[in-house]
């Protein structure tokens, strides 16, 4: 129960993990903290603004650790705090470690992580790439982190889905669906994996909460890779995070004139271990071995057409429908393919269009799909 004191002293604006370490400290535990007289919290060496929106949170919200426990029963929510075997040690390593974070899906606390980052404007290069690595990388065991956003971080997690697990750090509550086209994708990472975030359930996504997603990100990871990035990307700051908290980073490099390469390009300037593939990686850690080793990787001089004939396509009538509706030779979006398609609302569209591109039937590009040579 204490861990839900503790997530609602969170609930405070600006008490943040840094105060909550002082006040769990300085009283003992969680509850006793959020118990506490007012003339005793001002002796926690806790700023006092911090104490005083604390205080008001408090009056305004007496039954907040109770009416916690209560919502996370309902949604299905679970909780962890840094005091519990489920906390993944390598998280507690980084600076200002999250003190708690809420959950869907089921903790690995020792798995080998890997992050896989990049920006939300990218190009089909990186998007093949994002795909390939979270793929063959989640099959030699190594779990893929990234942070659920448009873009790179989505391609990571649906190449990963393929055959491993994989972790969505989220930049926002963990009720709150951001990217909305990603609500499909949360759930099935949830099956597999785990979907986290440190922030209030529903606390929606801002310029503050990114950065804090990013260093989680590479909290949990032993390396962290950018795929594709400008020199203003979010993924760099990740990559930054990385090597303030001794992870290894590794950037796949990119046209010398390309925007969405000049930031891993100047990473890899600046010392991050360039790599063309997943077997790169592997081989950094180690891990390079005969009984983890994926077919795919192993098979990687195979032309894409040979690759795409050995992919079993098992598919639903409605999945049918909808791929007879992609075209080869352009991209379509989703409100054309509904024209064509009926009985068929958004929602089961979007889970659909998952379910074939982890099928690699389709490729997606910016929100818009295009069937696969052979699906």
């Amino acid at each position: 129960m204490d861990k839900y004191f503790m997530a609602a002293l969170g609930g405070a604006e600006g008490l943040g993990n840094k105060s909550i370490e002082l006040l769990v400290k300085f009283f003992g535990s969680a509850k006793a903290a959020w118990f506490a007289e007012t003339g005793d919290l001002f002796k926690a060496g806790v700023r006092k603004n911090a104490l005083a929106a604390f205080i008001e949170f408090r009056i305004k919200h007496p039954d907040a650790p109770e009416n916690l426990v209560s919502y996370c029963e309902r949604q299905k929510i679970s909780l962890c705090s840094i005091f519990e075997e489920d906390y993944p040690p390598i998280l507690k390593e980084i600076h200002s470690p999250p003190m708690f974070f809420y959950y869907r899906g089921k903790l690995q606390p020792l798995a080998q992580r890997i992050g896989i980052v990049g920006s939300r404007r990218n190009t089909p290069y990186g998007q093949s790439v994002a795909v390939e690595l979270g793929e063959q990388l989640a099959a030699a065991g190594l779990t893929v982190v990234s942070g659920a956003a448009r873009g790179i971080d989505t391609f990571a997690h649906r190449g990963a889905l393929r055959t491993g697990r994989t972790v969505a750090v989220l930049g926002c509550g963990i009720n709150v669906i951001f990217p909305r086209e990603n609500k499909k994708l949360f759930e099935q990472i949830a099956e597999s994996g785990v979907v986290l975030s440190e922030f209030p359930p529903q606390l929606l996504p801002s310029k503050i909460t990114f950065p804090s997603r990013n260093r989680i990100i590479a909290g949990l990871s032993r390396g962290v890779i950018v795929v594709e990035a400008d020199t203003k990307s979010g993924a760099l700051i990740t990559s930054d995070f990385a090597v303030d908290n001794n992870r290894d980073v590794f950037a796949i490099p990119g046209q010398i004139y390309a925007n969405m390469s000049r930031g891993c390009n100047e990473l890899i300037r600046k010392g991050a271990t360039l790599i063309k593939n997943a077997r790169d990686v592997l081989e950094e850690y180690d891990l390079l071995k005969e009984d983890k080793v994926p077919e795919k990787i192993d098979a990687e001089e195979k032309s894409e057409a040979e690759k795409i004939s050995a992919v079993p396509i098992d598919l639903t009538d409605m999945e049918a429908k909808v791929l007879e509706a992609v075209p080869v030779d352009g991209y379509i979006t989703e409100d054309e393919i509904l024209m064509q398609v009926d009985d068929l609302d958004l929602d089961d569209l979007v889970d659909i269009l998952l379910k074939l591109d982890l099928k690699n039937c389709i490729e997606e590009n910016a929100g818009r799909y295009k069937r696969k040579t052979g699906g």
